[in-house]
């Protein structure tokens, strides 16, 4: 760790707040790497706060900015990188890119890449990559009588396979038990959802001029229509979807990748599965998660950059990666035993 600081650390101490969105087992894993950072690197101290979920933190980083204030290193989610780039408030990383030797750029995955740059230039450094999957509880595919060694491979056997995990325990015409679920409204991320069918169907969001939106199309009827037969049936609950998978009151759930640790802790590793999304024309799915930025507020940008460096290095990002169910955002990672 003190290597990657090295010939950056500053002549006299420097305190970083660093805002994150994680809470349970993901904030204890981040707050014990940002304390192997601060015993390591005593010039270069890091306080790490939480400073809400990846819904609510980009007003609350917006309020305190223009108010003079915020954090001078966040988590910040993959799409905001323009938002906070465009008026100038996040530093922009290719000086500090192009002078380390240190630093390989050409080894993170080109999802990552790209949901760091604005205009080319790059305002930020992959660390949180993930997306959806497929989790299903092996035990309730076994009592509906389907292999629980297999997930459902296409839409059609998404609805065959919900109808069969969909149960009404008490006989109100209600059922207890959903055969899927996964986030329909705004603030949880339905649009994100709402992509990787549109996707799966060949859909694009904007013309080749990039001067017109196309998701009213045939792909995104199709992608729309699918969900709306799913909830017509019942066969798809509309709660938050962790809290019906864990309860075992959801047979499947399409989820972050990034939730399998917790699964794991959780629930263990034999009672659930985890699988590709059913596929519709194509197979297809959307990437999100969280990056690390700079804000021009930060007092030593050497000194950012040092700690910005570190937790996009290979051995941190492996550890989360191992740790959460993260996508790796580095080659290297991918590569290591």
């Amino acid at each position: 760790i003190a290597a990657l600081a090295a010939g950056l650390a500053p002549a006299q101490k420097v305190s970083l707040v660093l805002w994150h969105s994680y809470s349970g087992s993901r904030a204890e894993l981040f707050n014990t790497l940002v304390k192997e950072w601060n015993k390591a690197n005593p010039s270069i101290s890091i306080k790490a706060e939480y400073g809400g979920s990846l819904w609510s933190m980009r007003d609350k980083l917006l309020t305190a900015l223009a108010g003079g204030a915020g954090p001078n290193l966040a988590e910040i989610d993959s799409y905001w990188t323009p938002i906070f780039a465009k008026p100038g408030q996040l530093v922009d990383l290719e000086p500090f890119i192009g002078a380390d030797k240190d630093f390989n750029k050409a080894d993170l995955a080109r999802a990552s890449l790209q949901s760091t740059q604005y205009r080319g230039q790059s305002y930020s450094v992959p660390f949180n990559l993930s997306t959806i999957v497929m989790y299903y509880n092996k035990g309730l595919f076994k009592a509906a009588g389907l292999d629980n060694t297999k997930a459902p491979a296409d839409w059609a056997e998404l609805v065959a396979f919900a109808q069969k995990l969909t149960v009404d325990k008490n006989g109100d015409g209600t059922p207890d038990q959903r055969g899927v679920t996964f986030p329909t409204s705004a603030n949880t991320g339905a649009v994100w959802y709402w992509l990787a069918f549109f996707f799966q169907q060949e859909g694009k969001l904007f013309n080749d001029a990039l001067n017109a939106g196309t998701f009213n199309s045939e792909a995104g009827a199709a992608a729309t229509d699918l969900w709306r037969q799913l909830a017509r049936e019942k066969l798809m609950s509309l709660s938050p979807g962790s809290a019906d998978f864990e309860a075992e009151n959801a047979a499947m759930e399409l989820s972050s990748s990034s939730v399998l640790g917790r699964y794991r802790d959780n629930m263990g590793n034999a009672r659930f599965g985890l699988a590709a999304l059913p596929k519709g024309k194509a197979a297809a799915t959307v990437t999100g998660g969280g990056n690390m930025a700079m804000f021009s507020n930060c007092p030593d940008k050497k000194a950012g950059w040092a700690v910005l460096k570190w937790l996009n290095s290979t051995q941190v990002n492996k550890r989360w990666a191992l740790s959460t169910g993260s996508i790796p955002v580095r080659q290297s990672v991918v590569e290591t035993p």
